[in-house]
């Protein structure tokens, strides 16, 4: 088992990969290759990114990474806002998805400054 396996956050991360890729097969063909395309590459960040910080680094480069997919994090969830707003999809589920794992990366960056 890899050391990022461990970390709940990374579960919760898959969890949602798996809700994006649900609601994103309900968009529009259309947006195949702007909305569907850039909400599923960063919910993938958010993901690889926590895989790529654990993998054995220092403090300080974990933090960066985690940082990364805490960014990654926050553009789903922008995206997620678009095609509710665009599209009238019941993202709900996704954003309180995306709430849990913003809080477990937040808490994961602040147990560094310790």
């Amino acid at each position: 088992m890899y050391r990022f396996e461990k970390l709940r956050v990374f579960s919760h991360a898959m969890d949602l990969v798996e809700e994006i890729y649900r609601i994103t097969k309900l968009l529009p063909k259309e947006e195949r290759f702007a909305l569907i395309d850039q909400i599923r590459r960063s919910v993938i960040s958010v993901v690889l990114n926590i895989a790529e910080g654990a993998g054995g680094l220092g403090d300080k480069e974990y933090q960066s990474f985690l940082r990364i997919s805490l960014k990654s994090l926050y553009e789903t969830v922008a995206g997620l806002m678009i095609a509710r707003r665009l599209y009238k999809i019941d993202v709900s589920v996704a954003l309180e998805k995306c709430d849990v794992i913003g809080k477990e990366l937040n808490a994961l960056i602040n147990s560094f400054k310790k």
